[in-house]
């Protein structure tokens, strides 16, 4: 978690939160407390910080549903979960399709709704959305915004990421059905939910 003068932001594993972690690094004084990142303490709750973050702005990252649960299911197989870390064989297409798992993990960082999140940094366009929150609190100067643009990747993991070798329209569909929650922000989000073409 970052925390600032007005805002607190959580990291939502699988949602370009380490590549938000650098960005917000750009702007040093608008941090006054962030979690080790060399640990699990990166995903902190808003909930494990409730004072910390009291009257706060409330941000996280979001990203297209179908793109994070097979980015999940990839780093699960290779590094597993905390605290164990082992390895954890990957779920079927059908089965990650049909699993709730992603709404089950939103409700755990909003507290069941208790904490209502006021900016949602959408991972496909995360430069502009972080600097259209951050220009809210601080000068960006033009050098700040191209450092941000020309951020790399951070912790991206190297697999096929071509979703519709990994899922069926049918799949896909049935993915958002189960998890309505994450559906319904995207759609307020993107626009809408993604399709394959």
């Amino acid at each position: 978690m970052v925390i600032g003068e007005r805002f607190a932001w959580a990291h939502l594993p699988k949602a370009g939160g380490s590549a938000t972690t650098a960005l917000f690094r750009l702007f040093p004084e608008l941090i006054v407390f962030e979690d080790r990142d060399d640990n699990n303490d990166k995903h902190m709750l808003f909930s494990e910080r409730a004072e910390e973050i009291d009257g706060k702005l409330l941000s996280m990252n979001l990203r297209r549903l179908p793109f994070w649960v097979l980015s999940r299911a990839q780093h699960v197989a290779r590094w597993g979960i905390h605290p164990d870390y082992q390895p954890i064989p990957m779920d079927s297409p059908k089965k990650l399709s049909e699993s709730g798992f992603p709404d089950t993990r939103l409700a755990l960082f909003t507290a069941d709704g208790r904490y209502e999140i006021d900016r949602w940094l959408r991972m496909e366009s995360l430069a502009d959305d972080f600097l259209a929150m951050v220009s809210e609190w601080t000068d960006v100067s033009a050098d700040r915004e191209r450092q941000v643009r020309e951020l790399a990747p951070v912790n991206a993991l190297r697999y096929d990421h071509e979703i519709e070798h990994w899922f069926t329209p049918e799949q896909i569909d049935s993915m958002y059905r189960n998890n309505p929650l994450w559906a319904e922000l995207e759609s307020r989000l993107y626009g809408d939910v993604f399709k394959l073409p």
